[in-house]
């Protein structure tokens, strides 16, 4: 078992090129294992970190010279970013996505192109694991995660459309945020499914995570910036239930909470969420990855994955009236759940246990799935560790209460 390295300051007030040298030195010594990045064009972030330092205070943004590592199925100009799939092997974009010129234009400092798995959704990349190299780093967002859970950035850009965020940096031991549907834009991302497709962020700690939410979605009217009164406790109601150590976590940050004043319930699902959410969507993804990735199919099909086929295939045989039932449910199910989280958060596991070998693949996906669906912002922090191995809490809020998220996980994460 290895330990992860120390994370580097998070301080942005030296200058960019020493932390693009610091960076670069680290990579050399651990990238060969942990294998987090497509690509890091050594020159480009020196002559970017250069043209950083240039500005004078007054221009510099209010993330300047942050370390940024961007998942490749972000577009980045000049970079090559390949959606994980062979079939998109070189593919240079001119332009950035639109989340990541926001960040750019912040004075965030691009580090490098990190792993996705094949289409964000299927074969997974080289990408280890920070704490244990035998051990899965989770996918999709596997680089992104290792590399901030690893220390070599404090922050990444990542997506999810099931659980790609909140597994990956469970497993990996740093913050994970999936926001509110549709708040951050998802122009320049590659699309899987419109319907459930969230650009995120994987962060060292709360107030990096604070900063990247303050750039990429600003505060809305009306929005809960503070503690709730209530949180709900949430066990496990899928299967695959929850390993021992995960229920301990949860458990002590419930006991935490409660400690703040905050009054700790426990709950059930809705009644018809629980039975549903895996069918809508698989409808959704199905018809959508069929819409956008049908003609890599017809082109080069024998380039994917078995998975990926799969989906397309079934996707071509669903009808415009499965597709308009299953977007109703998912309203009906993210209403439901708004209403029965109300003005509390809800407190569950992030994963069903610790980061599982390499051999086992990447782990359930049931804690991170339905809240996707229903587009509630959800924020995994690290709260303990079992043999060496990271835990996370996983909290989640009503659609729109997304600093009351981060304000529940800084709790947390100031505790561990």
């Amino acid at each position: 078992m290895t330990e992860a390295p120390p994370r580097p300051a998070n301080d942005t007030m030296g200058l960019a090129a020493d932390t693009a040298e610091q960076f670069l030195a680290r990579a050399a010594e651990i990238e060969p294992t942990l294998r987090a990045f497509r690509s890091i064009d050594a020159d480009r972030l020196r002559a970017d970190a250069a043209a950083l330092d240039a500005l004078p205070e007054m221009r510099r943004g209010p993330l300047h010279g942050m370390l940024l590592a961007v998942k490749e199925v972000f577009d980045v100009g000049g970079y090559v970013c390949g959606w994980g799939t062979p079939i998109h092997d070189g593919r240079r974009p001119a332009t950035d996505a639109r989340a990541v010129a926001r960040l750019r234009a912040a004075g965030a400092l691009v580090a490098g192109i990190t792993v996705s798995s094949e289409y964000a959704l299927s074969r997974t990349g080289p990408t280890t694991n920070p704490f244990d190299p035998a051990r899965t780093p989770g996918a999709s967002s596997q680089g992104s995660a290792a590399a901030v859970g690893a220390g070599l950035v404090p922050a990444a850009l990542g997506s999810q459309t099931i659980g790609s965020i909140i597994r990956p940096a469970s497993y990996c031991g740093c913050i994970g945020f999936k926001p509110t549907w549709g708040v951050i834009d998802l122009g320049g991302a590659m699309p899987l499914s419109g319907a459930l497709d969230h650009v995120g962020f994987l962060a060292a700690d709360p107030k990096v995570a604070g900063a990247l939410m303050d750039v990429l979605m600003p505060v809305m009217a009306g929005e809960p910036v503070g503690l709730p009164v209530t949180a709900t406790v949430l066990r496990p109601w899928y299967p695959d239930g929850a390993a021992p150590a995960v229920l301990a976590a949860l458990d002590g940050a419930a006991d935490h909470l409660r400690a703040r004043d905050i009054e700790i319930d426990d709950g059930m699902l809705p009644d018809g969420v629980a039975d549903q959410e895996a069918g809508l969507i698989d409808v959704l993804l199905a018809h959508d990855m069929a819409n956008h990735h049908g003609g890599d199919f017809d082109a080069q099909g024998d380039k994917m994955s078995d998975r990926v086929r799969d989906y397309i295939t079934r996707g071509r045989m669903m009808t415009a009236a499965d597709y308009a039932a299953a977007l109703t449910g998912r309203d009906k199910i993210a209403a439901a759940l708004d209403d029965w989280i109300g003005d509390g958060v809800v407190l569950m596991p992030a994963t069903v246990d610790v980061a599982p070998l390499l051999s086992k693949g990447t782990g359930p996906r049931e804690p991170q799935r339905l809240w996707t669906l229903g587009g509630q912002p959800a924020m995994t922090v690290p709260v303990t560790r079992a043999d060496g191995l990271p835990i996370g809490v996983q909290v989640i809020a009503r659609r729109g209460a997304d600093r009351r998220v981060l304000a529940v996980a800084a709790l947390l994460f100031n505790n561990a």
